[in-house]
């Protein structure tokens, strides 16, 4: 089938070259002849002197009253330049505008493209000599959103310490101290010391001045073990501090990420949303390329989650966060892990 103009206008802008448009139209043809105007959108768009050429030239115009014309047309897009088509004919923005003039007053359409962006289209009403401004806000489309989100991801693994720096937090360990709130409102404080290994295992110890707790995660198992004055009333926080800490490294956050959909938000490309019909993660990321924090979402009907990250530690050749916050979104944190050393087992030694 012959092509019309759009088509070929449309197939200069994706395959970038005029020289595979000039197969297309020598198999297809087209159906449009080469007007002035027509051979000028064209060359606007990249055609070369022989597609040019392939265009059929269009009969003398018998003598015609001047046709009424609409007054300029000016169109906006936002946040990038994008292409335009109103009725017949195509311009390029330029600082995100153009002007478009030369159309008649009644109703024509408008369409607006931009690579990375879901295309728009807007019915207008041009009038005799009046001027018309329509503005047009783009949406980043899913795949472009997807590969800015994997990005990411990856700048951030990376900035961790990449494939080599993960491998050595899978077996690490450490000290420092256990923040948490009471039932009266007040922050208590323990110290602690942990060893996690690669999965799901984890073993803390606790300690305060009146005595001390053991819990660990080990597979599916769990195990607390207190003395002195904390025994018989303190091992249920330790076993909710130890599966926190647990749950939220960073590391196997990251890693649950990659196995994961995941796309940028359209106004942040360091903040990283996944969705599924179970839960929902926003991951955002610091101008320092770092983590920064979490807010994980299920469908129990509590408040979201939100954990942040900061205070980085270097782990042989891997960072890794020296305070973790969790708590409610929109309250202050619950339970605060802050760690003065963290060594990673499985590095290699000099």
């Amino acid at each position: 089938m012959p092509m019309t103009l759009r088509q070929v206008v449309e197939s200069l802008i994706s395959l970038k070259s005029s020289s595979r448009v000039e197969d297309q139209v020598s198999k297809a043809g087209v159906r449009f002849q080469a007007t002035p105007g027509v051979l000028d959108i064209l060359k606007e768009f990249g055609a070369g002197p022989k597609l040019l050429s392939m265009i059929p030239p269009a009969p003398a115009p018998p003598s015609a009253p001047a046709p009424k014309a609409a007054g300029p047309l000016t169109v906006i897009c936002e946040p990038k330049d994008c292409a335009v088509a109103a009725g017949e004919l195509y311009k390029r923005t330029s600082q995100n505008r153009t002007t478009i003039t030369g159309l008649q007053p009644g109703e024509t359409t408008l369409e607006v493209f931009a690579d990375g962006y879901e295309r728009m289209t807007r019915r207008v009403q041009l009038e005799e000599g009046k001027p018309l401004e329509e503005k047009f806000s783009l949406k980043r489309n899913v795949q472009s959103l997807q590969q800015s989100g994997n990005a990411a991801l990856l700048k951030t693994v990376a900035a961790l310490g990449g494939t080599d720096g993960f491998a050595q937090l899978g077996d690490i360990e450490g000290s420092g101290t256990m923040q948490w709130v009471n039932a009266e409102g007040k922050m208590e404080e323990w110290t602690l010391t942990f060893s996690k290994r690669i999965g799901r295992d984890l073993t803390t110890t606790f300690k305060t001045k009146n005595g001390e707790c053991t819990a660990s995660f080990v597979a599916q198992a769990t195990k607390q073990d207190c003395k002195g004055a904390l025994r018989n009333s303190a091992e249920k926080i330790a076993e909710q501090g130890t599966s926190l800490f647990l749950s939220y490294q960073l590391q196997d956050v990251i890693q649950t990420l990659l196995k994961r959909p995941l796309v940028a938000s359209e106004t942040d490309e360091n903040r990283l949303e996944s969705a599924d019909a179970k839960d929902a993660y926003v991951f955002a990321i610091g101008s320092d390329g770092l983590p920064s924090g979490l807010i994980y979402r299920i469908a129990d009907g509590n408040a979201p989650i939100q954990v942040e990250y900061s205070n980085y530690l270097k782990v042989a050749d891997a960072r890794y966060p020296g305070k973790v916050s969790i708590g409610r979104v929109n309250n202050a944190p619950v339970w605060i892990f802050t760690l003065n050393n963290v060594r990673s087992r499985s590095a290699r030694r000099p």
